[in-house]
């Protein structure tokens, strides 16, 4: 790797940003840091200012998305309004207005109501940043196949036993659908965070823990 090549390439910024950690490159990199810097004009107590500067601003924007006391990491302390108000009243319009225009299968009738009132209650519970992630999107998509196809076997297969008198049936389908999803989702979170640490090929591996 050409270090001098690549660090006249960066930003005043970034190049103070690895300047703060100066003490875990190796030796080449060192010297075409000391170089680069030299020529900058800038030094050494900058880079650490402004290593200090960024912890602040992260430390910052970490409190800014902290869920309130009250709430969880995951899940907001109170759940909008509206969206109860869709799942309770929107799911099942949809699913008559579905069946009126004889859109929508009969046996379908059930299994679409579940996943309908799931979804809304997902989205409506979680916290507003966790939906903008693309992980949750996946999760939910495929929490939502689960239910549909679990809220088919039972329209399909064991309600015609109960003589249509089984309880619960909407919670038998969402439960293990938020089963599947919510352990999708910490997965991709998983990955993500060690994506997110990938090492620096310019620091040194050390042996120490």
């Amino acid at each position: 790797m050409n270090f001098h090549e690549n660090y006249a390439g960066l930003s005043d910024d970034e190049l103070l940003m690895i300047a703060a950690s100066r003490a875990d490159l190796v030796p080449e990199a060192v010297l075409a840091l000391d170089s680069e810097m030299a020529r900058r004009g800038l030094s050494y107590q900058e880079a650490r200012a402004k290593k200090r500067e960024v912890a602040r601003l992260e430390v910052k924007e970490a409190r800014s998305h902290h869920p309130s006391r009250k709430g969880s990491k995951y899940f907001v302390a109170k759940a909008n309004g509206w969206m109860l108000f869709l799942v309770a009243i929107g799911a099942p319009l949809l699913v008559c207005s579905l069946m009126l225009a004889h859109l929508l299968p009969v046996e379908w009738c059930f299994p679409t109501l579940a996943v309908c009132m799931g979804a809304l209650l997902a989205v409506s519970v979680v916290q507003p940043w966790l939906r903008q992630t693309v992980g949750f999107w996946i999760s939910l998509v495929v929490s939502c196949t689960v239910q549909l196809l679990i809220g088919y076997w039972i329209t399909v297969y064991l309600d015609p036993y109960t003589r249509d008198q089984l309880r619960g049936a909407a919670v038998l389908a969402i439960v293990p659908g938020y089963a599947v999803g919510t352990a999708l989702f910490l997965l991709l979170q998983k990955l993500e965070s060690r994506e997110a640490i990938a090492p620096n090929p310019l620091r040194r591996t050390s042996t120490r823990r």
